[in-house]
């Protein structure tokens, strides 16, 4: 039926240059709603991302620790949500992490640089505590000693 349907379109494009002006029409409508649509969509997700500043989110007591016989490092900490009306749904981290010969950042390497999104609730004025699971996306053995840097790209609010 749809092969039947689909040569009977085809024709009616070749024989008939009214029902061809029809067709065209007719894509050119469905191409500038499809598109009118596509932009409302990314304006609508641009929207929910410039809500929550992410000035106005802090970062406390974060850690990072290595999960055992595995190249996972678990990060928690708390998050604070400080803005006044908004409701926080999640945020993506920049993280790096630096293999140093020494806790006072001697001779340090690059060995990650990612990011990572956190899924969490919050809501205006309040903390979430957090648990992510990192991967180093690499079976490099870490010798010396770790040092992480994060920082927020950018929150999903509501």
């Amino acid at each position: 039926m749809k092969w039947f349907l689909g040569i009977l379109i085809l024709i009616l494009i070749v024989v008939s240059a009214r029902f061809r002006k029809f067709a065209i029409t007719l894509a050119l409508v469905g191409i500038t709603i499809g598109l009118l649509a596509w932009q409302y969509q990314e304006y609508g997700k641009s929207k929910v991302k410039d809500r929550i500043h992410p000035s106005e989110l802090t970062l406390e007591n974060i850690s990072f620790r290595q999960i055992e016989d595995s190249f996972d490092y678990e990060m928690t900490g708390r998050i604070f949500n400080n803005s006044e009306k908004y409701v926080m749904n999640g945020l993506f981290l920049n993280l790096s992490a630096k293999e140093c010969k020494d806790s006072a950042e001697n001779g340090c390497v690059i060995v990650s640089e990612q990011k990572e999104n956190v899924y969490i609730t919050v809501p205006p004025g309040q903390a979430r505590d957090f648990k992510k699971n990192i991967y180093l996306y690499s079976n490099q053995k870490i010798n010396n000693h770790l040092i992480w840097n994060y920082s927020i790209q950018h929150v999903i609010s509501e």
